[in-house]
């Protein structure tokens, strides 16, 4: 009788066990899901009232990450000033004063004013719309997890593979909200699904309040052997820069692999996908990939990388390869971490530093690198400081690691000098066939870290010098992209690319006289428009939203009054003053005076013209990859049609090679209940058009009498419409249903 008793109460302390230790997940599992849901939904709702220029997101970016510092930091202060249920008084307080600004929106009254620093209104609107609930929920990861080491749980003495529930939990959100709940939910309902899961996760972390009340009196078990105690000022170091390494790869990578490679739509989901899975890979009880296989297959994996770095195509190939890296490197990094874990007396610090590690590293890539470097120099970069971390015992350089860097650096850089001053163009191959043999013997050599990454390093550096082209001219900068102005051809043929993207320019003929290129030449069918618009009146006021090299300004008579809307001062600055583009007051004869530019984002400069002013408006923000969703809403398109005169026509350009936005825009414009055509110009004729770019436009009017009027050629046809989709608004859009998933 005696013995099944106690068998009963074991099963029964098993149970509780098991029923413990799924609410410490399940919680940690929510509140990971909400903080990956709020980032994306409050962005997106904060867009047409700051537009979509990447600051706004980069800012976005920095005050999460700050913020969940400020989680981490605060978990911390509890753990270190009160016991265990004044723990729980407290932060349930905090939830409960959190919960008190929900739903999330924009608050009301906040909008920007002239004069004020868009980032730091930005950063006061989130502070005040989505601040307090974001930090509640920050500090749940750490919280729980030193909760739980307080249960008696047979696992309570290293709970750290809980995080990989909240990486899970990361994940989870990350590919939801793009392909479930963006095609299916307005913002508001997903505000309001998002305030539920507030109210779940609060009832969640009391349930775990519950449990460790009644276990505060029960003593921490003791660490691990091999888990270190009382970490030094060192140790935090190394946590730091090991967080600090993959964050800023992850951004490194996106950019890289979205400027140098394909701005495909939802990129950067894939390698934000693969750091989450590294962290959840990493700190599981039993990693799937072990550390010691990470440790030996990163140099592996980054000397193939390094070796055919300077190769972009075929996509197929070298986009998995740029991503398979990042994933080896990130997953020895957060191994790293792993092993260097502190005991659960540390746990809250440990994270502490881990997340101003990351905190450090993205802040690097998002906002200092776009001003400290013309190109996607950060990714080289965070390669070469991921090889300097590979764990040694001996990280220092020695004397054959310095050597050999430097007969890298003298054999790429000095061979591209001597070539280029001797004017011998090297074979295709003769660079990355020696980059490769340079890899190969680094990897043969196996130097120490450090000298590891001086010789990746060097390496980057002088391939990249060695590879420049003749025919790039100038390559720059901005918040908004990477561009580069080249030159080819004869006759020249001078070209603006934005990423991947060639933005036009302008041809110049043997006699001087120089004409558009690309999107833009007589042929096209914006061109079209804009003669037949023009045979209607002796002058007409023109809006043009893109200003790119200034090609259209060369179709503007004497009589015209123009306009140009550019969201980035840079743009401005090539087209204009740098004087490698003239057509925005050479080529149109008769006007020497330059057309008139509007800085900042098109939603926001336009709302501030008067309505009924122009008789053409041209929107040309969508020649790029990546299209700004908030320019091709229905509010938007309302907002562009005020602007018009009654017999006024819109113009929107809509090419892309990897999203199909015509349906998109036929079904805006039949829910507003105006006439539209579609304009394809899809076969150049080289003996006449030597410069020409396939190009899709679509033309709006009021009504169908104004379409008819301008007497368009046949490459113009009716604008094909879907009535099963839904609108896109300020509210909703579903970048999924757009996407030309065969490239």
């Amino acid at each position: 009788m005696w013995e099944s008793d106690r068998l009963a109460a074991s099963d029964t302390t098993a149970t509780g066990d098991g029923a413990q230790l799924w609410l410490f997940t399940a919680t940690i599992f929510v509140g990971a899901t909400l903080l990956f849901l709020v980032q994306p939904l409050f962005a997106k709702m904060v867009l047409p009232l700051l537009g979509g220029s990447p600051s706004v997101w980069n800012t976005a970016l920095v005050f999460f990450q700050a913020v969940l510092l400020a989680g981490y930091g605060y978990a911390h202060w509890l753990m270190r000033w009160f016991g265990p249920r004044n723990q729980i008084i407290v932060h349930v307080c905090v939830l409960t004063a959190a919960a008190l600004v929900l739903p999330i929106g924009v608050a009301s009254g906040w909008r920007p004013h002239a004069g004020t620093p868009p980032a730091l209104w930005l950063l006061g609107l989130l502070t005040v719309s989505v601040g307090a609930p974001f930090f509640a929920i920050s500090a749940t990861a750490p919280l729980i997890q030193r909760w739980f080491a307080r249960t008696g749980h047979p696992h309570a003495h290293d709970p750290y593979f809980l995080y990989s529930a909240s990486n899970l939990g990361s994940v989870l959100a990350l590919l939801a909200f793009p392909f479930i709940l963006e095609p299916t939910l307005s913002s508001h309902a997903q505000s309001i699904g998002w305030s539920i899961g507030f109210g779940v996760l609060t009832m969640c972390i009391i349930s775990c309040g519950a449990v460790v009340w009644r276990c505060s009196d029960v003593a921490s078990s003791p660490p691990w052997p091999n888990i270190m105690e009382r970490p030094n000022w060192r140790q935090r170091a190394t946590w730091m820069v090991y967080a600090a390494v993959p964050s800023a790869l992850l951004l490194g990578v996106s950019a890289h692999i979205s400027t140098d490679i394909a701005a495909a739509p939802l990129l950067w989901v894939i390698p934000l996908t693969l750091y989450l899975f590294t962290f959840a890979i990493a700190f599981a009880r039993r990693p799937l990939i072990p550390h010691w296989l990470a440790v030996r297959a990163m140099p592996l994996a980054l000397m193939v990388l390094v070796a055919l770095f300077a190769w972009r195509e075929p996509i197929g190939v070298f986009l998995p390869l740029h991503l398979l890296v990042f994933f080896v490197i990130a997953l020895m990094c957060h191994g790293e971490l792993v092993r260097r874990r502190p005991g659960v007396e540390s746990l809250t610090e440990f994270y502490l530093f881990l997340s101003l590690g990351g905190v450090i590293g993205g802040t690097f890539i998002a906002l200092c690198a776009p001003v400290l470097f013309n190109t996607v120099f950060e990714y080289p970069l965070s390669l070469t400081l991921a090889a300097a971390l590979l764990p040694s015992a001996t990280p220092r350089a020695n004397r054959g690691d310095v050597i050999l860097a430097l007969v890298i650096l003298v054999v790429l850089v000095g061979g591209k000098t001597v070539a280029s001053g001797l004017g011998w163009q090297p074979h295709t191959f003769v660079v990355p066939g020696i980059c490769a043999a340079f890899a190969l013997l680094i990897f043969a050599r196996q130097p120490r870290p450090f000298g590891f990454g001086l010789c990746v390093g060097v390496l980057l550096v002088s391939s990249a010098y060695a590879l420049m082209s003749s025919e790039v001219l100038w390559r720059g900068r901005s918040f908004f992209g990477v561009y580069r102005i080249s030159e080819s051809g004869d006759p020249t043929n001078r070209s603006l690319v934005h990423g991947t993207t060639n933005h036009g320019g302008q041809l110049v003929a043997d006699n001087g006289d120089i004409s558009p290129t690309a999107y833009y030449t007589s042929s096209s069918p914006i061109v079209e428009v804009l003669t037949a618009t023009q045979s209607h009146s002796v002058s007409q006021r023109v809006g043009v939203v893109g200003l790119g090299s200034g090609a259209l300004a060369c179709y503007r008579r004497a009589g015209d009054a123009w306009r140009f809307f550019e969201i980035d001062p840079l743009m401005a600055w090539i087209a204009v003053e740098s004087g490698y583009f003239d057509l925005m007051t050479r080529c149109a004869e008769s006007v020497s005076k330059s057309v008139p530019i509007v800085l900042g984002d098109a939603r926001l400069t336009l709302a501030e013209e008067p309505d009924g002013h122009l008789d053409v408006l041209v929107i040309d923000a969508f020649s790029s990859d990546a299209i700004p969703i908030h320019l091709l809403t229905r509010e938007a398109v309302a907002l562009y049609m005020d602007k018009l005169a009654e017999d006024g026509v819109l113009v929107m350009h809509i090419s892309n090679r990897f999203l199909n936005l015509t349906p998109v825009l036929a079904r805006i414009v039949e829910d507003l209940g105006y006439a539209a055509l579609r304009g394809a110009r899809n076969k150049i004729d080289r003996d006449i058009d030597i410069a020409g770019t396939k190009s899709v436009w679509a033309l709006i009017a009021r009504d169908q009498a104004t379409t008819d009027a301008l007497a368009l050629s046949e490459i113009w046809g009716p604008l094909e419409t879907s009535m099963d989709r839904r609108v896109w608004s300020d509210d909703f859009s579903n970048l999924l249903e757009v996407i030309r998933w065969s490239g």
